[in-house]
Formats: structure tokens, sequence, C-alpha cells
């Protein structure tokens, strides 16, 4: 916590709070926000704890908020305070219009990082205030300028060990070997509640149905992580669908020039690059947008599930595609 930084400023707005700090004052901004997150999370465990979320857009120009969850709790999902917190803040989004399927979370300054696609701002102080009635109160502060909000992944494969045993998510997770997380996007995601007090047993088999059927590796199995792929195919691959969720561009609304499916790779992977575009189209994970002068592509909406295993695990059902790549998926080598 940033010194000077006391319980007395919770009662505070967020930006006037930031604004006071010399982080802020000296010009590292970025250092001012993560400060009052910080303050915001040591008192999360307490009654009615004050949530301040603040709101922006990633370069790639997706709405997103940084929220006071420390990335490694998000990653096990324990202790519970800061599990049901970010279940009631993704709850939030979701109902104020971000697409459930497509929300990516992300590891900033050791914060977590939402990435929201479809969001509707002018929604989200109902959805908070509805999604959240045990906070004492919800403020949502605009980041400056000068903050861009981006990351690293925070891993969501499989059920977390440290995973918090009480919570209703935790044997969802564990029955379909997902990260409760993913449970509860892919529930929102179907018109079904994230933060329900219990579940029926007969939801497993509707997870699955909707491709949260994931299995524990073998001992010994490679890295899942996209960066440690064996094939540099599927690596590109993988890397593409990632940027491409975290830019929001799901469903035909929102779309990207074909060309860019070869960003971030080297001038002589390009052929291979666009060749592994082609591919993904002809299994249906993007989708052609027509009439729009330039050739551009989407991810498909009922394809996220296909996505998300491969973006996941490096896993594709598709033969077609699963052709192009030169090495196993990582769990099987």
């Amino acid at each position: 916590m940033s010194v000077g930084l006391t319980v007395a400023d919770l009662a505070r707005d967020p930006l006037e709070v930031a604004e006071a700090l010399p982080q802020w004052k000296r010009g590292d901004q970025d250092e001012a926000v993560a400060a009052t997150l910080a303050l915001a999370a040591r008192q999360m465990h307490g009654r009615a704890p004050v949530v301040w979320v603040w709101s922006g857009r990633t370069p790639d120009d997706c709405a997103a908020w940084i929220v006071p969850v420390p990335a490694d709790q998000a990653r096990d999902f324990a202790p519970r305070a800061p599990a049901r917190l970010l279940i009631g803040l993704l709850r939030a989004a979701v109902d104020a219009g971000a697409l459930a399927d497509a929300i990516s979370l992300l590891d900033w300054r050791g914060l977590v990082l939402l990435t929201l696609p479809g969001l509707d701002e002018e929604l989200v102080p109902l959805a908070l205030a509805d999604a959240l009635p045990d906070a004492g109160t919800v403020a949502v502060a605009p980041l400056p300028a000068a903050v861009a909000p981006d990351g690293d992944d925070i891993p969501l494969v499989g059920p977390p060990a440290r995973m918090d045993a009480d919570d209703p998510l935790t044997a969802l997770a564990t029955a379909t070997w997902s990260h409760p997380i993913r449970v509860a996007l892919t529930l929102g995601a179907h018109g079904q509640p994230m933060d329900a007090p219990s579940y029926p047993a007969e939801i497993v088999t509707e997870l699955r149905r909707w491709g949260l059927d994931g299995t524990p590796p073998p001992p010994g199995a490679r890295s899942l992580a996209v960066e440690d792929d064996p094939c540099p195919r599927r690596r590109h691959a993988r890397t593409v669908l990632r940027r491409l969720l975290r830019m929001g561009k799901v469903g035909s609304q929102y779309h990207t020039e074909f060309d860019h499916l070869y960003r971030g790779a080297a001038p002589e992977n390009r052929r291979d690059a666009l060749e592994i575009g082609e591919a993904m189209v002809r299994a249906g994970l993007l989708g052609e947008k027509p009439n729009v002068g330039q050739r551009h592509v989407y991810l498909r909406r009922e394809a996220l599930p296909d996505i998300h295993a491969l973006i996941d695990r490096g896993e594709t059902r598709d033969r077609v595609l699963a052709a192009e790549w030169t090495a196993p998926a990582p769990a099987d080598a």
C-alpha cells in the first residue's frame, strides 16, 4: 500500500484519492491507480467492502476494468472473498452487455484486468449495484489516458489446487476439469446464473455439452501455455485467437482485416501465418465479413468452445486444422 493511504480514504472517490498521491503528481499514474486498488483489496474480507473499479480501454480499443483482486488469487480462486467479488464483477459485466465467453482475465501489475468486449457503459452502474448487493460502496473511476490497460493472461486451465472448496462453482470445475472462472463465464454465456448458491447435478452434463469437457493431462505432460507450444504454426494460431478475443472481435459486427492475422509473425513466417488463417476459416473458427471492401474476419460465437480449447490447451477436434500442426498437442506430447 502507498505511504499515506488509510482506511479513511475509502470514503472518498478513487480518482480523488489517486490524484492526491505523490505517484500521480510525478507522472506515474499507473502506480497511483495500483495503490488505490491495493488499498481496496486489503479490506475485501470485511463486511460491506468498498469496491473500486478503474475503467478504460485496451490498446486494441476494448472496454476494460482493473479491479481490486490480486491476479494470483484469481488464478487460485481463493480465498473466498476475492473469488466471490470477482464472480460478482463478471456477472455485472455480462449483465451490462459484455460477451461472457469472450471475456479475458489479464495480469496488470499483479491485479486482475478484465477485457470486456460488448460492454455497454450506460448499463454498468445498475449492473454493479445489482450484482454486488453486499458491497458498502461501489465506485467506477476513469483510467487516465496515460495508463494503457494491458497485461499477460492469467492461466485458467483446470481446477486450481488451492481453490475455495466451499464455493458452489468448485464442484462444477472439478467435474469438468475446468477453472471455476471458466465455468462461471460459460454459465453466463448460456443464460445461467454465475453466482447461484447451488447448482443441480444435471448442469454438469450441460457444461460438457457447451465445451467444458477437459481431462487432466497425464503425468509429465508438456506445459499447456501458448508460449511453450512445440508447434510454431499452432502457437501462432493460438496467439492470433487470443488476441482477437482480447480485441472483442466476436460476431460479424466486430471484424478485422484478414491480413492482420500475420501480425507478430516474422517476415519469413508470414506465408505460414496466412495459411493458418485460411485453415481456421475452413475449420469454422473464423467467419468472413462480406462487402467491406477488403477481406475481413471475426471469431464465430458458435465456435467459442473450440476456440477456448485451442487457446487454453492446444486442442482441436477439426482434422483438417490438426493436419496443419507439426507436433502433437501439448497435453499429448
